[in-house]
């Protein structure tokens, strides 16, 4: 479901308007009404909860898509190319995600990163503990073996509504990456996760936020950024990137080829690729920011937040999703809509 929100009511009358799409929860209203009062271009922001509703027929000015859909994007003439020209804050974005998102956006053509972040497990250790009679491991059979599944369901499992991320953390702990599974796998995978779906007590992309944070769900496959958030909430989580690997995506922002504002949507996109806006949607959202490491915002960062600035070693465990083939995208989907039912 897509819900509209509109922010800065008091600039209502002012004559341009920048319309954004984006992931519920990934953009604080504190950076928007910052580039509101700077700019004084009124931000309408509407959001989704599912990747597959970006860019669902609605005319916008900028969207948000995740690494992983812009090559099928730009296949299809969905996104302008950009002019670096016309971004100069650039420069201040960590070389190494620009390198990275290269595999999916040649020459970073399409897309600028604005945050990243990791799928892994939200654990609320007491709660396991006291259901298994051990402490949970730091492995994805919690949620994907029905030995634990099974009886952590009696303390509350909670599974994303995100057919892609899903399936690929699945068939990865099965030793096996999505991007080289066969239709044949890609079925069983979602024929064994629409099991887990009866099992959870939460099936979605947010719901999941407010029942962690309040101890109705010990167990929860979870945005690094929500986990967090809950956690201030007074929780007692942790948030655990799995031995066999965690997902880690990365969240850009691109101009769609039907854009009606386009200066506007530079002028946006400049702002948030900066050091002090990034850093402070990252303070609010509680994602990663993608700014230089040496930039002296993310020192102030690293000290006021240690957990948004993340490690090496922490990284060595991460993957980044995969672009998919016509044919695996298509089972992909077949498998989610009988998840979805």
């Amino acid at each position: 479901m897509t819900a509209g929100v509109l922010l800065g009511a008091g600039l209502a009358q002012a004559q341009e308007v920048v319309r954004l799409y984006g992931w519920e929860g990934r953009l604080a209203p504190g950076v928007i009404e910052d580039f509101q009062k700077q700019t004084g271009i009124r931000v309408e922001y509407s959001t989704y909860s599912s990747a597959e509703e970006m860019l669902a027929g609605v005319r916008y000015d900028v969207v948000f898509p995740s690494h992983y859909q812009l090559p099928a994007l730009i296949a299809e003439g969905r996104l302008q190319a950009l002019d670096p020209a016309r971004l100069p804050n650039l420069a201040q974005v960590n070389p190494d995600l620009l390198a990275i998102l290269r595999s999916f956006d040649a020459e970073n053509s399409h897309a600028v990163p604005y945050l990243w972040g990791t799928v892994g497990l939200a654990l609320n250790v007491d709660a396991i503990t006291a259901t298994l009679g051990e402490l949970p491991t730091d492995s994805w059979s919690l949620l994907f073996d029905d030995k634990y599944s099974e009886r952590l369901a009696k303390c509350g499992i909670g599974l994303l509504d995100a057919r892609q991320e899903t399936l690929s953390l699945l068939l990865n702990y099965k030793g096996s990456p999505l991007s080289r599974s066969t239709s044949r796998q890609i079925y069983r995978a979602g024929e064994e996760l629409s099991v887990l779906r009866d099992r959870a007590a939460s099936f979605g992309n947010a719901s999941y936020i407010a029942p962690l944070a309040t101890g109705r769900l010990c167990l929860a496959m979870a945005w690094s950024g929500h986990v967090l958030k809950a956690s201030e909430a007074g929780a007692p989580l942790q948030f655990v990137t799995p031995h066999e690997g965690s997902l880690t995506f990365i969240d850009t922002m691109a101009i769609p080829s039907n854009a009606r504002n386009v200066e506007g949507a530079y002028r946006f996109i400049d702002f948030l690729a900066s050091a002090a806006a990034n850093t402070r949607n990252s303070r609010e959202t509680l994602f990663y920011p993608v700014i230089r490491p040496d930039a002296p915002e993310m020192a102030k960062l690293a000290h006021d937040r240690r957990e948004l600035v993340v490690s090496g070693d922490q990284r060595r465990s991460f993957y980044y999703l995969e672009a998919l083939s016509a044919v695996q995208k298509s089972a992909v989907d077949a498998s989610w809509s009988m998840i979805q039912r």
